[in-house]
């Protein structure tokens, strides 16, 4: 395996230069007549206001007092619409969390900064297993981005997407959150919404500068200790930017109680939470004058053993294990880009070009234990053990461009590509262990027997890859236009035509006619139309209605073997259509200089939904011998499953939130969600959103110093209680049919002491879970993995400027 993995270099894979004669074509278009000479180093011409110069000079605004420009509230989002705009001028749901607010939460994972925001949710547990759950949606109907490049995995199972934590979050400035469709910027996967993280880069000016930062993290819970830094800084025409983390955790405890029909009776350790992982990055960048300049960047995480954590079964009640672990996986990711700003081409003002080439390597074990009865009157068992190595290359790029035309209208436009190449092997081992109180040699033979009591092990290996190698691509051309129809109305209208495509490749172990079968093509077409009316200066109405899809990835439809989460059996689905969905919007938007409240109702409907189906008896019956007997023979053949299309999936919610802050220093805030939905099976109906809050309410209260040197916070949150979504007569598990609520206090404080013009020095306490209750979050309940007992967390942070 580490012969593979060396043999499988980037920079000798050609395949990297087949984008080149798009891009260049690309630029060509939009920079005619712009050269990088010396000469086209004149000032930047005035971009004209296109709010201001669109409208009749008798077409008043209602004025009120306070200025929203500089409300206590106040956000950027370059994510939503692809242009830096404010948050309040957009009717798009947008979550920003700048790096000040990520110094003071010091989460540790960018989706552990969502617990107490509307709308939103978290999957997963542990340091790096945390994963966004956006109106109910998670896993790849959630795009993850990293500066607008995609970072999904289309080997990763349905339900989980790529961990965020492949992007450390010392190095994020900020993260960006869209709530709903996103696909005409962004392409398949953009169906619930968009986690975008913007990293830090190093300032540019004349002359020269640096600065930099020094952290460090202790908590308790888990024995957390990280330490990173990061030093930016430029000289002349060249900018720069080094940073590296480090992180050593135990597992995490819990403490005793109760949680549904589970009862802890002592404080618990959930197990395969620990984790030791580094990151490093680097950024280097050059300025040819003040129109031109192009960057290079690397990325890099590594991350020994660590799973998605479990309690011990003993503790729960039950005899079942299973546990899923990576014992490493490695995260490479090279960029490049060419940008520009202040062109006079017709064709635009700025160009932005992005080209990258990653390489994902892990390591997914799952081990599975299952108690089979007792046919000859003592227990017998079976024992699953599989390990996969999986290497996802990959390859892409983003080109867009933006114009403001006739003074009215700012277009966006571009083109975007990737390529996953997928190599992956596996090794599967299934030990059935037969015990009886007499001598079995009629079943195994009498070497096989053991004395008292006598007991019959077979045991069985393959290396047959559960899923054939393959490439998935994706590629599309998209417009959108910001059009300012009047001083109150704006539309942001855009379309976006996509294509994806799956192919398998000859691979050990798997005929050809199943590698035929694998093929997937599709092409869409998805548009949007978002919506602002001013009624005011400070009140919006605001409105959106925008199609989205998402094409199945390699492993919903090539996949066949034991699930990792050891509970069926899942077979080939090669008929599976790409999902589409359409969501509505409406809402209503205040901010005044100290005020904010705003209220969104939504509704996402997705059709030919890919979801599990378990097959019925004579669906098993139907199925080829050779494939019965493999499923027999792991013990799974009560529940095989197949991923289908299903006829619709419906998520409608209201998201709600408001804040107020004074003039010394204290502010208050909260926010209201209530998710609901349905799904239509083809006969068969259940609300979706099991997996997920139904009800979250979450407030704040905060003051701080006006010179900014102290602060302190108080944050509640608290989860409504849930019904399980099961199938007809599933065991609900030892929870229960009901997941209960919970509620979590937690107080922050921070310092900022020994300050000068050169540095300061930032001291941070977090007490989470102040009441030490036993929870777990919804979507790790059925599966269940509590999150950690009261806890503090020290800091400390070293700016220098």
């Amino acid at each position: 395996m580490n012969l593979v993995r060396r043999c499988r270099s980037y920079w000798y894979d050609k395949s990297i230069f087949l984008l080149t004669p798009v891009v260049v074509a690309f630029l060509a278009l939009i920079l005619t007549p712009v050269t990088l000479s010396a000469e086209a180093a004149a000032e930047p011409q005035e971009e004209p206001n296109a709010v201001e110069d669109t409208v009749e000079e008798d077409e008043e605004l209602v004025e009120e007092p306070g200025d929203e420009d500089l409300s206590f509230f106040g956000e950027q989002t370059v994510t939503a619409t692809g242009t830096a705009i404010d948050t309040f001028d957009i009717p798009t749901p947008v979550i920003v969390i700048n790096s000040e607010r990520i110094d003071e939460l010091q989460p540790n994972n960018a989706a552990e900064l969502l617990r107490n925001e509307p709308g939103v949710d978290v999957n997963g547990v542990g340091p790096n297993q945390a994963r966004p759950i956006i109106r109910g949606q998670r896993g790849l109907r959630v795009l993850f981005m990293e500066n607008g490049l995609r970072m999904n995995n289309s080997r990763r199972q349905t339900d989980f997407g790529e961990i965020v934590g492949l992007v450390d979050i010392e190095f994020v400035e900020t993260m960006e959150v869209v709530r709903g469709a996103a696909s005409v910027l962004y392409g398949t996967d953009a169906i619930g919404g968009v986690l975008n993280l913007i990293t830090k880069v190093p300032a540019v000016g004349d002359g020269s500068g640096v600065n930099g930062s020094l952290g460090l993290r202790y908590s308790d819970v888990d024995s957390q200790f990280k330490g990173g830094g990061t030093v930016g800084g430029y000289v002349n025409n060249f900018s720069y930017f080094v940073g590296a983390t480090t992180r050593s955790t135990d597992d995490y405890d819990v403490p005793a109680g109760s949680f549904g029909d589970i009862t802890l009776e002592e404080d618990t350790v959930v197990l395969d939470t620990a984790i030791d992982d580094d990151s490093i990055t680097g950024y280097l960048g050059y300025r040819f004058n003040e129109k031109h300049s192009i960057f290079g960047k690397y990325l890099r995480y590594s991350a020994g053993e660590t799973g998605f954590g479990f309690v011990d079964p003993a503790l729960l009640g039950e005899d079942t294990l299973t546990r899923i672990f990576y014992p490493f996986q490695d995260f490479d990711r090279f960029t490049f880009g060419y940008s520009a700003d202040g062109l006079e081409s017709a064709m635009a003002s700025t160009v932005n070009v992005q080209i990258y080439r990653q390489e994902n390597e892990r390591e997914l074990g799952f081990n599975i234990f299952i108690p089979i009865g007792a046919p000859f009157g003592i227990p017998s068992d079976l024992t699953i053990d599989t390990l996969n190595f999986t290497n996802l290359d990959t390859w892409g790029g983003r080109a867009e461009a933006v114009k403001a035309i006739h003074e009215k209208h700012l277009l966006n436009y571009g083109i975007e590509y990737f390529n996953d190449d997928s190599f992956n092997t596996d090794q599967n081992t299934t030990i059935t262990t037969l015990r009886a109180p007499f001598p079995i040699d009629f079943i195994c033979g009498p070497s096989g027997a053991i004395p008292f009591p006598f007991e019959c092990v077979f045991e069985e290996f393959d290396d047959i890859a559960n899923t054939p190698n393959a490439e998935n691509t994706g590629s599309g051309v998209f417009i959108q236009d910001t059009f300012w129809i009047s001083k109150r109305f704006t539309a942001i209208f855009g379309a976006r035509w996509g294509r994806s495509e799956t192919k398998a490749k000859p691979t050990p172990g798997h005929s050809p006619e199943v590698i035929s079968l694998a093929d997937f093509d599709d092409d869409k077409v998805v548009g949007a139309l978002n919506l602002t009316y001013a009624a005011t200066n400070n009140l919006h109405i605001v409105g959106s209605i925008a199609s989205a899809f998402r094409a199945p990835n390699i492993i919903e439809r090539l996949f066949s073997g034991p699930t990792p989460e050891g509970f069926g059996f899942q077979i080939f689905s090669p008929n599976l259509v790409s999902e589409t969905s359409l969501n509505y919007d409406i809402g209503l938007k205040y901010r005044n200089k100290s005020a904010y409240f705003e209220v969104t109702y939504f509704e996402n409907e997705i059709d030919d939904a890919i979801v599990q189906h378990t097959l019925t008896d004579e669906e098993f019956a139907a199925l080829p011998p050779e494939l019965q007997d493999e499923i027999i023979a792991s013990g799974f053949e009560d529940t095989v499953i197949q991923q289908r299309n299903a006829e619709t999936l419906t998520i409608k919610g209201i998201e709600a939130a408001g804040g107020w802050a004074w003039e010394n220093g204290l502010s208050i805030g909260a926010n209201y969600t209530h998710l609901t939905g349905q799904a239509d099976l083809g006969g068969d109906a259940a609300d979706p959103t099991g997996d997920t809050f139904s009800d979250k309410i979450a407030g704040y209260l905060r003051w701080s110093q006006r010179k900014g040197r102290y602060w302190a916070e108080y944050r509640v949150r608290h989860n409504g209680e849930q019904d399980q979504v099961l199938d007809p007569g599933q065991d609900p598990g030892p929870i229960g049919p009901v997941l209960p609520s919970f509620t979590i206090h937690t107080l922050a404080a921070g310092v900022t002491a020994f300050e000068n013009e050169t540095w300061a020095h930032l001291f941070g306490l977090v007490w989470d879970n102040l009441t030490d209750e036993l929870y777990s979050e919804f979507s790790n309940a059925g599966f269940f993995r509590p999150n950690p007992g009261q806890s503090i967390m020290l800091t400390y942070r070293l700016r220098v400027r």
